[in-house]
């Protein structure tokens, strides 16, 4: 396994787009701007990653992106700083996107068939967002009451990639 790093990744080209170095990474990490990584099997390219991480300057912000066999993405993590705990991220958003049964290509975003979203406050409330395309309305719910401890995460920093591309999937009640 390899890392490459850019301003984001390709899903079509399956490489980075303004492809940078670790060193430039590293800079952009403390200074600006955002970045990616993706973690891929084959540094050569033309391979789909096992995740892809959006990262802020100093880890103030972490979006993890994961992808189907084809290279669309399937689920987005999204972590962020929380003023009363300077030294964590919190998992805020979840989003898992499904496409049309027999899937046989890359698809963008503009082609899945539903998604779901699951917005995290560190008090326990918590939102359900299920939409359909071409229904007339979404099914939103909203809970209270929902253990957050496991959303609650150490800061990111360089080079701690794998922890923020692990699949976890937060509980909601009921």
């Amino acid at each position: 396994m390899t890392y490459r790093y850019g301003r984001d990744w390709h899903p079509v080209l399956r490489k980075p787009i303004q492809e940078i170095t670790e060193a430039q990474a590293r800079t952009r990490f403390s200074n600006g701007p955002s970045f990616c990584v993706s973690k891929v099997p084959d540094a050569s390219g033309g391979v789909v990653p096992d995740y892809t991480l959006k990262i802020n300057p100093e880890g103030m912000y972490v979006g993890s992106i994961f992808y189907d066999r084809f290279g669309s993405e399937v689920k987005k993590y999204h972590f962020d700083e929380d003023p009363g705990r300077p030294e964590e991220l919190f998992l805020r958003e979840v989003v898992v996107t499904v496409y049309p049964d027999g899937q046989d290509k890359w698809l963008s975003l503009r082609d899945s068939k539903a998604h779901r979203s699951l917005l995290f406050q560190p008090d326990g409330r918590a939102r359900s967002y299920f939409a359909v395309k071409g229904e007339a309305a979404a099914k939103v719910e909203e809970f209270t009451g929902v253990d957050v401890s496991p959303h609650w995460v150490p800061m990111i920093t360089f080079g701690d990639w794998d922890r923020f591309g692990e699949h976890r999937e937060p509980d909601l009640p009921g």
